[in-house]
């Protein structure tokens, strides 16, 4: 606006100024023809006219132009200049927007690094070992329920067996004290039947086993030879033979008893042992699965705000462009319009400063 007020006055001082008597060249008439061709120029020919008919001071028209063209010149110096000052400004920002995409893009990469081939893998690591030390706690935990429901089977039987080798003991005893009376040979017939009756029911009491089969067999040859004194002693001491075997089985058997009480205790011991150990360890192993999941999701996080920044700093470079984009169209379309304006003023102080002009002009109103 300043600018068309300027050109608006410069152009009332041309209606002042003087002519010549001079006539123009063929190329000064082209030009004027080409400055009459432009709204600029047209005015400025246009009032330059009216006023040399009035016969106003060539000097003011002068100065008026030269401070137009100096003027116009000026805006053109300032636009070089602030547009020189915003490409600096875009040089700068684009450098530093750059710079942080690439220190973004790095960091994003060994986030990433460090998640795929450290902490990732860590964490499967430490979750396979821990599904092992769980597993192996559990197959602890059913070894010992094996072998104790084992050690249950193998204590009833030992009872079983106990109990079958004390039925034996008393069956010698009762056959031994009977016999011991059939021995004295001062019995009646009616107490050797007695003798028989009881020795055939103790007997019969018996489970099937080598010693009592023995028992049956010397009970059978005692009711054979009742009668005969040196036999029935023989086969008193056949049964003590007996007694001692039963009593040996007795003690076998209460010794491997005793063995494999000690060995089931010595491997559930081992078992629960081992079991402890292993809690220690799973502790162990989730508290540095615990860890490394803090640690990847502190990663997870910082890659993800990396991320967003690298989003943002390369939408602030797009945008600082296209800002510069149409900062520099502006310029260019500024500057195009102010040396044209320039070029029209240049042109018309040239023409209007010829004498020829105002001969032209006196010769064009006299037609």
């Amino acid at each position: 606006m300043a600018r068309s007020f300027a050109l608006v006055v410069c152009m009332l001082l041309l209606a002042f100024a003087s002519a010549s008597k001079t006539r123009l060249t063929s190329a000064q008439e082209k030009r004027i023809t080409e400055l009459r061709q432009s709204n600029l120029g047209e005015i400025m020919l246009t009032l330059a006219e009216l006023h040399m008919m009035s016969a106003g001071p060539v000097d003011e028209l002068n100065e008026a132009l030269e401070a137009l063209i100096e003027d116009i010149q000026e805006k053109i110096d300032d636009n070089d200049e602030a547009y020189n000052e915003r490409s600096l400004q875009n040089q700068s920002e684009v450098t530093r927007l750059e710079g942080l995409i690439s220190d973004t893009e790095v960091h994003i990469s060994n986030a990433n690094n460090i998640l795929e081939n450290i902490l990732y893998p860590a964490l499967e690591e430490l979750q396979s070992t821990l599904a092992s030390e769980n597993q192996s706690v559990e197959d602890n935990n059913a070894y010992i329920a094996t072998i104790t429901a084992q050690r249950e089977e193998d204590h009833e039987v030992y009872e079983s067996n106990v109990a079958e080798q004390n039925d034996a003991l008393s069956a010698i005893d009762e056959c031994l004290e009977i016999l011991e009376q059939l021995s004295s040979g001062s019995i009646s017939l009616v107490q050797t039947k007695k003798f028989k009756v009881s020795l055939n029911k103790v007997v019969s009491s018996l489970k099937k086993s080598t010693n009592n089969s023995m028992i049956k067999a010397l009970v059978s040859l005692a009711n054979q030879e009742f009668t005969n004194t040196g036999v029935v002693l023989k086969i008193i001491d056949a049964f003590q033979g007996v007694k001692q075997s039963v009593q040996d089985t007795l003690d076998l058997l209460h010794a491997d008893e005793a063995t494999s009480v000690a060995h089931w205790e010595s491997e559930v011991t081992e078992r629960e042992e081992d079991n402890k150990r292993l809690a220690r360890e799973i502790n162990i192993t989730l508290g540095e699965i615990d860890g490394t999941e803090n640690r990847i999701f502190e990663k997870e996080s910082y890659l993800a705000d990396r991320q967003q920044a690298l989003a943002t700093f390369t939408a602030e470079l797009e945008a600082e462009q296209e800002a510069f984009a149409e900062a520099t169209e502006f310029y260019e379309d500024v500057r195009a319009q102010l040396v044209h304006e320039l070029a029209a003023a240049n042109d018309a102080y040239g023409i209007i400063q010829n004498a020829g002009f105002g001969a032209n002009l006196s010769g064009n109103v006299a037609l």
